[in-house]
């Protein structure tokens, strides 16, 4: 990767961030947007809280640095609604600029899923919830996300915060209403803790899509497994269930297991997809292409989480945004150039030095996009 390309690729990528984001600095403000911004970037691709991380910083950098209570000061102005809705322009504006250069396609399949944050203080917030299955505590942040792939290319299209009071079909409903207003979604995937909510399922059929998941197996669906022919692949339709009383069709597996009990040797996965047995592998193999949720998580956090202590879900939503920001802008640069994630915040640290700031003016950042949508890759 030459030197001038990764300046003006990672400048250009940066400038998606650069026209959404308000830090609500004042006129006379001793520290402007870009400083904010580029001590925000240092501080999340080197993983640290903010305190270390501006002490390294200044030790490095060739402009003004803000102390942490100043970023903080300036993130706690900001409101949910503020935040998702900044959010959801840098998203738009990335998606917008590969549409246009013909980078991405209408119809996708989405992947909807939750991530867990955990959290070791005491309870002081109805957006810390509970999840038993934590190591070390039971208490966490939570985000509902939706993601899709495209030739390679994994972005998390919006993400929401969870309280204590959330209903996961309120959320599933805004979540696919935020994406079909940039795609048409052709199957919508997500785990057995979503497929277990009749009201789920109810959500994406109200949307009129398709949904694939994996089935819980409560004692129905035990004795269905137990009592069908199973020396072959098997199914069950117009399965009725919960209190909204849906019909979905399950279908079962072998998982090649060979346990006493006949249901733990089988996949069980309910679908509104009309089935057979020409047709249960290949949608079996399509939830496969899942582990790209469990890609995304794994990625944000290890390499583009900001770490803090800090209980103020406003400024913990801003955090997890802005890290999903980060992975997209990885894999964006990515769809012109391969390059590791490591390679990457090295080449963005190298940028963020200088005392230039990131992102170009309109016209030479006009220029620059007409010439990388001529560019091969993708």
């Amino acid at each position: 990767m030459k030197i001038y390309k990764s300046y003006t690729i990672n400048s250009f990528a940066f400038g998606f961030v650069r026209n959404h984001i308000n830090f609500h600095s004042a006129q006379n403000a001793v520290y402007c947007f870009g400083s904010l911004l580029k001590t925000i970037i240092f501080c999340s691709l080197t993983k640290r809280y903010l305190e270390n991380g501006i002490e390294r910083l200044k030790e490095l950098a060739r402009f003004s640095v803000p102390d942490a209570d100043t970023v903080h000061r300036r993130i706690k102005r900001k409101s949910f609604d503020e935040i998702l809705g900044e959010f959801f322009k840098v998203q738009n504006a990335i998606i917008l600029w590969l549409r246009k250069a013909r980078k991405l396609p209408r119809s996708i399949t989405v992947f909807i899923d939750e991530h867990d944050i955990r959290w070791f203080g005491k309870k002081e917030n109805v957006y810390i919830v509970k999840n038993a299955k934590l190591k070390g505590t039971s208490s966490c942040f939570r985000y509902i996300t939706i993601n899709t792939v495209v030739n390679d290319y994994r972005i998390c299209l919006y993400a929401l915060p969870v309280h204590s009071f959330s209903r996961k079909d309120k959320l599933v409903d805004r979540l696919l209403t935020e994406a079909e207003k940039q795609f048409r979604i052709r199957l919508v995937l997500f785990d057995r803790g979503f497929s277990k909510d009749s009201k789920v399922l109810k959500v994406v059929e109200k949307h009129g899509l398709k949904y694939l998941a994996p089935k819980p197996k409560d004692e129905r669906i035990k004795r269905l497994i137990e009592g069908t022919d199973r020396i072959r692949l098997f199914y069950h339709p117009h399965y009725i269930f919960g209190k909204e009383e849906i019909s979905t069709n399950l279908f079962f597996i072998p998982n090649g297991k060979q346990e006493k009990q006949i249901w733990e040797n089988y996949h069980a996965f309910c679908t509104n997809i009309a089935i057979d047995e020409s047709n249960m592998y290949a949608l079996a193999d399509s939830y496969g292409r899942r582990w790209n949720i469990e890609n995304f998580y794994r990625d944000v956090q290890g390499n583009f989480m900001i770490r803090t202590k800090t209980a103020k879900p406003e400024v913990r939503l801003f955090f997890f945004l802005f890290s999903s920001v980060l992975y997209n802008l990885w894999y964006f640069v990515r769809g012109f150039v391969h390059i590791r994630a490591e390679r990457w915040k090295d080449t963005v640290t190298d940028l963020l030095m200088g005392g230039r700031d990131i992102g170009y003016s309109p016209t030479y950042y006009g220029k620059i996009s007409e010439r990388l949508m001529k560019t091969p890759g993708w």
